[in-house]
């Protein structure tokens, strides 16, 4: 049933006391996110009256849930009469398990135009056992250093071209005082990502991500045992006491200039805008040495999407506003106003720091393996890498007994080969 016939049908049901929605022709789809952020965007960002005004009789309400049990609320809702018609989905193993459960639908078929979206976003939107794509990509998140330039300036220093030339700048910024690197070592899904920003290069990036996919490689390789070892090398030069760092206070520091670099993902823009941050700062991707496996990358993952719930009650309708969100009018709105990079092209971002890092990662993307492929199962990788990481920092691990963690921890459910390479 085509949506002039469905909307016509409500104008008749409306006629006879039916209908439903802000008023009797208005049909009304209800969409769940986790993101606060999200819902503003969709409200204040001009996004629901675009979508309005593309489809004249339907309405929607974006809800934005409880972040903590978000997996959990959503799991009851979808599973209920009154289910939302639309859901956002963190990618890969989140998006996956919701598909095993049969309460989302594929969209491979619903979506009538798929080629705009970039191959590593589709990536995160499919499901594991069968390569279907069960929802339309949301966007990219890289993740690069963050560092202050007006410290890097006072102390006569240009951006690192080389793994040796940052750990040097480290040491001169330590010795004027000041702390070179912040991490959020409290956490480990955030010390995960600064392990793979750092590290993703001296790894091998695609080259060994190919090969630990196909079973040729695992964690305990020799380049993948270096990677890990640089969060060693770094260890001087984090701020003090590391490990006891949360994600806010790291972000206060480097925002202050407590602390000069910041490895993190492109979020951070948006967090620094809205604290109001005055601070000078660009990024950069970490440099390779010239005997590294792979020249310098930029580490990028998909950031979730919009799922069809089984249950909505306007599969019709939900399906026009799932085409409506995968076409550029949507993916100008919402990446501008998140602050994100584009799951899809002829997406224009209107923030210089933004628009730099995505010419970065159209030059040189490089999946961020941990979230890509091993949040799966159970223990996930990037939280076993984060916890090794911490005992490094403690003094209670080497770099080749956490890589041995990682891979035994793993082992109880990653299986070389259940992946589709892309």
């Amino acid at each position: 049933m085509g949506l002039a016939l469905a909307m016509s049908l409500a104008v008749l049901m409306s006629a006879c006391g039916g209908g439903t929605g802000a008023s009797s022709n208005t049909v009304r789809l209800t969409v769940w996110t986790w993101s606060n952020e999200a819902a503003t965007a969709f409200k204040k960002g001009g996004i629901i009256d675009a979508f309005k005004k593309a489809n004249p009789g339907v309405d929607l309400e974006v809800v934005a849930q409880l972040d903590k049990n978000y997996e959990t609320l959503l799991t009851t809702g979808l599973a209920g009469s009154g289910s939302p018609d639309v859901v956002a989905l963190r990618s890969y193993g989140v998006l996956s398990s919701f598909a095993d459960s049969g309460n989302i639908v594929p969209l491979d078929d619903v979506v009538k135009d798929w080629t705009g979206f970039s191959k590593s976003a589709l990536a995160g939107a499919k499901r594991k056992s069968d390569g279907k794509v069960y929802a339309v990509p949301q966007g990219i998140q890289t993740a690069q250093v963050y560092y202050n330039k007006k410290i890097f300036a006072d102390l006569g220093l240009g951006v690192p071209k080389t793994w040796d030339e940052f750990i040097a700048a480290a040491q001169k910024i330590k010795g004027a005082g000041i702390a070179p690197i912040v991490v959020p070592g409290a956490v480990a899904a955030q010390i995960s990502l600064a392990a793979e920003i750092l590290g993703n290069a001296r790894r091998g990036a695609g080259g060994f991500q190919q090969a630990f996919l196909a079973g040729q490689k695992n964690l305990t390789d020799p380049d993948d045992v270096a990677a890990i070892g640089l969060m060693d090398q770094v260890k001087p030069y984090l701020v003090d006491n590391v490990t006891s760092v949360t994600l806010d206070e790291a972000v206060t520091l480097f925002a202050t200039g407590k602390a000069a670099m910041f490895p993190s993902g492109t979020w951070q823009v948006t967090t620094f805008a809205n604290l109001g941050a005055k601070m000078d700062y660009g990024t950069f991707n970490v440099p390779a040495n010239a005997d590294w496996p792979s020249k310098s990358v930029t580490v990028s993952y998909a950031d979730g999407g919009w799922a069809l719930a089984k249950r909505s009650a306007h599969p019709t309708e939900a399906a026009a506003l799932l085409n409506w969100l995968a076409g550029t009018e949507f993916g100008n709105l919402y990446a501008n106003a998140m602050g994100t990079i584009p799951a899809r092209d002829g997406v224009t971002l209107k923030n210089p720091l933004l628009a730099e890092m995505y010419q970065r990662y159209q030059s040189t993307p490089s999946t961020y393996l941990g979230a890509a492929y091993l949040r799966y199962g159970s223990p996930s990788g990037t939280d076993l890498l984060g916890e090794q990481v911490q005992k490094i920092w403690l003094g209670k691990a080497t770099p080749a007994a956490a890589a041995q963690s990682v891979q035994t921890g793993i082992d109880a459910w990653f299986k070389p080969g259940d992946f589709k390479q892309e």
